[in-house]
């Protein structure tokens, strides 16, 4: 499979990096806490993207706003844009 492809419905880490908008290290920091819907598949990390899409969708409470703010290392303020930009909040 050409490099940068999605396996199916999957995306690879940097993937998710680009479409969360967060730093890739933030990403595997949240796969391995199981924060993120990810799996590991043939030993790589995978999030299958209709999961992290229902993922996004799902009511975002402010201590989970807060809780995202501090691990990403933002103004909670910047978390709130996003979610109210993706439709969330």
């Amino acid at each position: 499979m050409p490099e940068g492809k999605s396996l199916g419905g999957f995306l690879r880490p940097w993937q998710v990096s680009q479409y969360l908008g967060i730093p890739i290290e933030k990403v595997y920091e949240m796969m391995e806490s199981g924060e993120l819907p990810a799996e590991k598949i043939e030993g790589r990390w995978r999030v299958d993207l209709a999961k992290l899409e229902r993922w996004l969708d799902e009511d975002v409470s402010p201590e989970d706003i807060e809780k995202l703010a501090q691990r990403l290392n933002v103004p909670r303020e910047k978390v709130q844009e996003f979610f109210r930009k993706s439709g969330v909040a």
